[in-house]
């Protein structure tokens, strides 16, 4: 898949490939953005705690690999080419099924990272 972000094309799953390597659990790359929305790839080798963010709303598109989104109760097999809308205060995590997930991951307005509240049970 690629992306055109800030005047250039990048290759998402080329990105993956080449830092799969790298992932012990979860790895964050920021591929940039606005005020408005920021972007990342985010590759997952095992599982997210559960969170959700008070004051962003995030979209997930599975680039490669493949798992299970947990989601406000209720759980969504994933597959590449699979695009979520997270609303903000829904509590969510993404557990991978193969050997390493990417995702790209837009969130909105502009995320710095600090808008991630870990839940410790979900139902």
């Amino acid at each position: 898949m690629r992306f055109l972000i800030e005047g250039k094309w990048l290759d998402l799953k080329e990105i993956a490939d080449r830092e799969e390597k790298d992932v012990k659990e979860i790895k964050v790359i920021p591929l940039g953005g606005t005020d408005l929305s920021s972007h990342f790839l985010v590759l997952i080798r095992t599982q997210e705690p559960p969170h959700y963010h008070d004051h962003h709303d995030l979209t997930i598109t599975l680039i490669k690999g493949k798992g299970e989104l947990y989601l406000d109760g209720k759980r969504y097999s994933l597959m590449p080419g699979d695009s979520v809308l997270i609303p903000a205060k829904k509590v969510h995590f993404f557990t991978n099924t193969s050997v390493v997930s990417a995702l790209l991951a837009t969130f909105s307005p502009s995320y710095d990272g600090k808008d991630s509240i870990k839940v410790k049970e979900v139902k």
